[in-house]
C-alpha cells in the first residue's frame, strides 16, 4: 500500500513536472505573440500622397477631365469594439491642379484646386497583421475660378465646394508603432455657380468629382 501511494506520488510530481515543462515555452509564446500583435487602438497621425483623377462638368457645355499628384497629412483616433475597429480620421491634402476651358461669353478659363479636406468614419476588420476598412465622411476642396475675356480683362474669384467622401483601404504594421496604408477614395462634390464680376458678369456652374488612390505611413501614439 506504502509503494502504490509513494509510485502515485511519484506519477503525480512527473506529470505536474511535464505540464509545467510544456506550460513554460507556450506561456513565452502566447506573450510574444501579444507583444507583436498589432495594436490598432489609440491615437496616430501620418502623411500620404498618391494620384488623383478630376472631372468637372458644366452647365455651359465644357468638361473637364485631369490626373495630378496629391500629398498631405493626417490625424485619427481607433477604438476596439471586439473584433472591429471603429476610428474617426481628419486629413488634410495640398492638390496643385489647374484644368482649361472656355467660358460662355468666349476667351479662356481655368479652374484650379489648392487645398482639399476630409473628416471620415472608418471602419475596420484586423485579418492578421493587417487591417481592412471601409471609411466615408465628409469632404471639401478651394478652387479657384479665372477667366480672360475676348476683349480683354482678366477675372479670378475663390470658392469652396462641399461634399462626401467614401472609399476602401488597407494598412498593415511594419515596425511596432509605423504602419504603411493604400486606399482608394472617391471625392463627389456638390454642384455650385460661380460668379465673376467684370464686362461679362458671368454666372456658370461646375460639377466636379475626383477618384484618389494614395499611399501613406502612419506613426501610432500607443
Amino acid at each position: 500500500m506504502f509503494a502504490f501511494r509513494a509510485y502515485r506520488a511519484r506519477t503525480a510530481s512527473a506529470v505536474t513536472l511535464m505540464a509545467a515543462t510544456l506550460l513554460i515555452p507556450l506561456s513565452a509564446t502566447a506573450t510574444k505573440a501579444d507583444m507583436l500583435a498589432p495594436i490598432w487602438t489609440g491615437a496616430y497621425a501620418g502623411f500620404h500622397g498618391g494620384t488623383k483623377w478630376g472631372d468637372i462638368d458644366t452647365d455651359f457645355g465644357s468638361a473637364m477631365s485631369g490626373t495630378d499628384w496629391t500629398g498631405g497629412g493626417h490625424i485619427g483616433y481607433n477604438f476596439g469594439l471586439g473584433g472591429i475597429v471603429l476610428g474617426l480620421e481628419a486629413d488634410a491634402t495640398l492638390d496643385s491642379t489647374s484644368l482649361g476651358f472656355t467660358p460662355k461669353g468666349g476667351g479662356t478659363g481655368s479652374f484650379e484646386t489648392d487645398w482639399s479636406g476630409t473628416i471620415r468614419g472608418r471602419a475596420g476588420m484586423p485579418v492578421g497583421p493587417a487591417l481592412l476598412y471601409a471609411t466615408a465622411g465628409y469632404a471639401w476642396t478651394e478652387a479657384t475660378l479665372n477667366e480672360a475675356a475676348v476683349g480683354g480683362g482678366s477675372f479670378s474669384t475663390s470658392h469652396t465646394f462641399h461634399g462626401v467622401v467614401y472609399g476602401l483601404g488597407a494598412e498593415a504594421y511594419v515596425l511596432p508603432n509605423l504602419s504603411l496604408r493604400l486606399e482608394a477614395l472617391r471625392f463627389d462634390y456638390a454642384a455650385d455657380k460661380l460668379s465673376l464680376s467684370g464686362a461679362q458678369n458671368l454666372v456658370e456652374e461646375f460639377d466636379p468629382s475626383e477618384t484618389v488612390v494614395r499611399a501613406g505611413v502612419t506613426f501610432h501614439l500607443n
